[in-house]
Formats: C-alpha cells, sequence, structure tokens
C-alpha cells in the first residue's frame, strides 16, 4: 500500500503523536489508506485525506495534555471524552477529514428528461 503520507508528515500536524513510534503511526497510516482507498477520490487528495484520518485514528489512544502551569499561572485545556463523542467528531483532525470527504468525493450529477 502507498499512501503518499508519512509518520513525519502525520506528526507535523498532530504533535502530541510524538510519543508514537513510526511503526505504530504507520499502521494507523495502513488503516486510514484503506478507508481512503474505498472513496473513489481524485488521487491528488488521497495523501491529504490518509494523512488526516491518520492523525485522528492516532490521537483517539493519545492523552492529550489537560492544562499546564508556569509557576502561579496555569491554562487548562478543553478536552472531550472519546467515549461521550465517538466518530469523526471526536477529534479536529476528524472533523477536518470528513470536510476535505464532502469537499472532494465525487458528486453524482443526474439529470432527469
Amino acid at each position: 500500500m502507498v499512501s503518499g503520507t508519512t509518520p513525519d508528515r502525520v506528526r507535523a500536524i498532530a504533535k502530541h503523536l510524538t510519543t508514537l513510534t513510526d511503526d505504530q503511526l504507520q499502521v494507523y497510516i495502513d488503516d486510514a489508506y484503506q478507508e481512503v482507498a474505498d472513496l473513489n477520490v481524485n488521487g491528488k487528495y488521497v495523501e491529504k485525506l490518509v494523512r488526516y484520518l491518520a492523525a485522528h485514528l492516532a490521537s483517539l489512544n493519545v492523552r492529550q495534555t489537560q492544562s499546564e502551569s508556569v509557576g502561579p499561572m496555569r491554562k487548562d485545556y478543553a478536552t472531550q471524552s472519546i467515549s461521550a463523542n465517538t466518530g469523526l467528531c471526536s477529534t479536529s483532525y476528524g472533523q477536518e477529514y470528513s470536510r476535505l470527504v464532502k469537499k472532494y468525493k465525487p458528486k453524482i450529477n443526474l439529470t432527469v428528461i
């Protein structure tokens, strides 16, 4: 399978995935490619779709920072429970993937005579 994307390209959009090895991230890339291959989209969009779907899939299993503290200052980040919000909407990468699929997937134009 050749998806055109790499673990480094996925990490470039999802910095929190640095805890995953290249081999671990490659599994998500391969899974994403199998899904994207069935979409029948123009080949020039495949790498981008695979990258965002792989980032989404990998993000489901990587715990992200919920707060940071520097001296007396503290910043809390809003997080969602994956179990409470399943599907592509549960990560920003899944949301972007959904948007791209709608944009790139061929549309069927029917003319009724």
